[in-house]
């Protein structure tokens, strides 16, 4: 009992031990590892396909740029708000949200794949399609991009725009399918643009593509604010995050769901359980007395010794006898006989004797040997009838 106190204290020390370690190795990883590189036409990355350059340029020329980590926080401080390949769906509310500050005479402008934005556009009758794999530079349609006078521009991917509304404005071509819309919503507007490049640390060093951004911003005071929204791109208010949340998508919470894999592997390698083991119910069930009588007989009868089984039953019978009549349970066949027929005599003399003398013949068989226990169990049954 001693060794398994110890065992089970030694194994608690090695657990605790192992989940400290965990919790150090956390926290050290969290300190030390090298920031997450930002998406795609995230304006916190600088690699060409980043973003950083447009939110300068916007700076430089007077603008107020801030980044949205949340919609229903930050997107009712902001005039125009920038939505660039994002890597996160919007939910029914945030889409609500949007259109309803679109609605209010603010801006938006879209551009990304059709699986990253098309549950958004969708909302203003707005699709983007397949991608148009194209050399062909960029060709305006009627002059609609004036401040200033766009001329042209190459790519080599990019969407085209699908749309029922009358109202819609095509701005942009590529081999005649449009690649830059824009639809009003009650005082304010929406852009899509199905051409990302222009939005790029590389693209918009591009006169084109910076002029296509230009018009896009035509209508826009110089004092407004720009929000680009980095919730999208994985970079939310971390204060918002529930506990799913932080536990599924953050350092510490990855440490926390690794202590508790580890320490259910531990537990299930070392074999032990969570509590004192309880039986089933088939081991519960208690067993019936015939299965202990017919164990008992099975055993008698395997022996062999019939001559042995009789004496067993014999001393019953003298016991039976002794309790009743008071008498000496190592009298002999005789002086038995007569005793138990002086205080009883009801008992049939001749039948008791053959009892006596049956229980006492050797080498009997099998059948003589089932035939007289049933006989003795009927002669003790009458002595309680008759004692009754």
């Amino acid at each position: 009992m001693r060794a398994t106190f110890r065992n089970l204290g030694a194994d608690t020390k090695i657990l605790f031990g192992s989940l400290v370690l965990i919790a150090l190795l956390s926290i050290i990883t969290v300190l030390t590892a090298p920031p997450s590189e930002a998406p795609r036409l995230s304006v916190r990355s600088d690699k060409v396909d980043g973003a950083m350059v447009l939110q300068r340029w916007l700076q430089r020329n007077g603008y107020k740029v801030q980044e949205v980590l949340s919609l229903s926080k930050q997107l009712s401080g902001v005039k125009v708000l920038f939505v660039l390949e994002p890597i996160i769906s919007y939910s029914d509310s945030e889409i609500r949200l949007i259109a309803d500050w679109v609605q209010k005479g603010n801006t938006l402008i879209v551009s990304g794949a059709p699986y990253a934005v098309n549950n958004l556009v969708q909302t203003f009758d707005l699709s983007l399609a397949y991608p148009l794999v194209e050399t062909d530079p960029i060709a305006s349609a009627a002059p609609t991009l004036l401040h200033p006078t766009f001329d042209a521009a190459s790519v080599e991917v990019a969407y085209s725009i699908r749309t029922e509304r009358a109202d819609a404005v095509p701005h942009l071509f590529i081999s005649n399918l449009p690649v830059l819309m824009s639809v009003p919503e009650e005082k304010g507007r929406v852009w899509v643009s199905g051409v990302s490049v222009p939005f790029t640390n590389l693209g918009i060093q591009n006169d084109g593509n910076a002029k296509i951004i230009a018009n896009l911003l035509a209508s826009i005071p110089a004092s407004a604010t720009i929000g680009f929204d980095e919730a999208a791109h994985g970079f939310g208010d971390e204060t918002a995050l529930d506990f799913n949340s932080w536990l599924f998508s953050t350092p510490p919470g990855w440490g926390i769901l690794l202590g508790v894999a580890i320490t259910m592997v531990y537990l299930a390698l070392r074999g032990r359980r969570f509590g004192r083991a309880l039986p089933l119910p088939d081991d519960r069930l208690r067993r019936e007395s015939g299965e202990y009588i017919q164990a008992m007989a099975t055993l008698f009868r395997r022996s062999g010794e019939r001559t042995e089984m009789l004496k067993h039953y014999e001393s019953q019978l003298r016991r039976r006898l002794a309790e009743r009549y008071a008498i000496d349970t190592t009298l002999g066949n005789d002086e038995l006989l007569k005793m138990v027929t002086y205080h009883n005599p009801s008992i049939d003399e001749t039948e008791f004797r053959e009892l006596l003398a049956r229980l006492r013949k050797p080498n009997i068989s099998e059948a003589e040997l089932v035939r007289t226990v049933s006989d003795v169990d009927t002669f003790m049954k009458q002595l309680n009838n008759d004692h009754v």
